[in-house]
C-alpha cells in the first residue's frame, strides 16, 4: 500500500482518539483519571478498528474502473464501508461492555447502547469520508472536466467548464462542520446532510444543461448559503430581491456560486466583520453585489471562475459581463437571458 495510504489510515486513529478523549472531558461529571484513560484505550480500539477500513477503501478502488465509473465506485465504497465500520462499532462495544463492564455482549444492543453505537458510526464515517471525499471528488471532478472539454467544439474546450466546477475545500469544510454538529446538535446534523445532499443534486441534475432558470439558480444559491451560514456563524447575509424568483429569466448553472464562494474566500468574515451578498434584477443584468472586507494575507487568486463566466456568456448569448471592483464594494453583472 502506498505511503499517503498508510498516513491516512493513521490520521484517522489519531482523530478517533482524540475525539473520544475530548467526547470523555465534554460530557465526563468529573476530572477523574481512570475514566479518562479507559476512555482513551476505547478510543485506540475503536479507532484502530476503523482505520482498517482504510485497506478496504485501498482494495475496492484498486479493484474498480473510477474513471469509466465513478459514482459506481462511489456507492460501492459508501455502502462497504459503512457496513464494516458499523459491524466492526457494534463488536467493539459489544466486547467492551463485557469485559469493562462486566455487562452482556447483547447489552450493546440496549436504547443507551445503540445511541453510542451510532454516534461512534457518524463520527466514524464523518472522519474517514473527510479524508477519502476531499481527494475522491478531486478526481471525479477532473474526470468530468476531461470529458466535457472532450465533447466541446474546438472554441469551448479552451475553457475550463463551469458546470462541475465547484471547489473541493467546499466538501472538505462542510464535512468538518458536520463532524463538529454530530456530537452537539443531531438534529441540525441531520439537516446539514439533507442540504449538502441538494447541493451535489443539483450539480448532477444540471450539468449537462447550458442554461437553468433563474428560480432553480436561486433555490439552489439559497441552500449553498445555508450551509455557509453554520461554517460562519451566520456573520454574513444574503439578501435576494422578490423578482429574482422568475421562472423566464435564464442564467447559467452554478454562476451565483462561483460569485458568492468568491466572497468567503477573498474576505474576512466574522462577528465584528460581517459582511452582505445581494442579488437583484437591475434593468437587464442580474446583479451580485457584496461589501469588501478584505483578507490581509489574501491567497493568490487567477479569478479562473470569473473569467470563465465572462467567456460562456460570450459564446452563449454574445452578451458581456461587467466586474465592477471598487474600495467599499465587489459587483458582476450578468446579462440576462430570457426565454424564448
Amino acid at each position: 500500500m502506498k505511503k499517503k495510504h498508510l498516513i491516512n489510515i493513521g490520521i484517522v486513529f489519531v482523530i478517533s482518539i482524540i475525539i473520544t478523549f475530548a467526547f470523555s472531558l465534554s460530557f465526563g461529571s468529573s476530572f477523574n483519571i481512570i475514566i479518562i484513560l479507559k476512555n482513551i484505550l476505547y478510543g485506540v480500539i475503536i479507532g484502530g478498528s476503523i482505520s482498517l477500513s482504510g485497506f478496504l477503501a485501498h482494495y475496492i478502488i484498486k479493484k474498480s474502473d473510477v474513471d469509466q465509473h465513478p459514482i459506481r465506485t462511489y456507492t460501492t465504497l459508501l455502502i462497504s464501508i459503512t457496513i464494516y465500520i458499523t459491524v466492526a462499532v457494534f463488536v467493539v462495544n459489544g466486547f467492551w461492555y463485557k469485559f469493562t463492564q462486566g455487562a452482556d455482549f447483547l447489552a450493546v444492543f440496549t436504547s443507551s447502547g445503540i445511541i453510542i453505537s451510532i454516534i461512534t458510526i457518524l463520527i466514524g464515517l464523518v472522519i474517514f469520508f473527510i479524508i477519502l471525499s476531499k481527494k475522491y471528488m478531486e478526481q471525479f471532478i477532473e474526470k468530468n472536466r476531461e470529458v466535457l472539454r472532450i465533447k466541446q467544439d474546438a472554441d469551448k474546450s479552451k475553457f475550463e467548464t463551469l458546470k462541475s466546477q465547484i471547489n473541493p475545500h467546499f466538501l472538505f469544510n462542510s464535512l468538518n462542520t458536520l463532524s463538529s454538529l454530530i456530537l452537539i446538535d443531531t438534529q441540525k446534523a441531520d439537516e446539514f446532510t439533507n442540504k449538502l445532499s441538494d447541493i451535489y443534486r443539483y450539480i448532477l441534475d444540471n450539468q449537462d444543461n447550458e442554461l437553468v432558470s433563474l428560480k432553480k439558480e436561486i433555490a439552489f444559491i439559497k441552500t449553498y448559503a445555508y450551509l455557509q451560514s453554520i461554517r460562519f456563524d451566520d456573520n454574513f447575509s444574503l439578501e435576494i430581491d422578490d423578482n429574482c424568483d422568475d421562472n423566464n429569466i435564464l442564467i447559467m448553472p452554478l454562476a451565483l456560486q462561483i460569485i458568492v464562494e468568491n466572497v468567503f474566500k477573498h474576505n474576512v468574515i466574522s462577528e465584528k466583520k460581517k459582511v452582505t451578498i445581494s442579488i437583484k434584477i437591475d434593468n437587464e443584468n442580474i446583479v451580485v453585489k457584496n461589501n469588501k472586507v478584505k483578507k490581509i494575507d489574501i491567497e493568490v487568486s487567477h479569478n479562473v471562475g470569473l473569467q470563465n463566466i465572462i467567456n460562456r456568456y460570450k459564446l452563449i448569448c454574445d452578451k458581456k459581463c461587467d466586474i465592477i471592483n471598487n474600495k467599499e464594494s465587489f459587483i458582476v453583472k450578468l446579462p440576462i437571458i430570457s426565454k424564448v
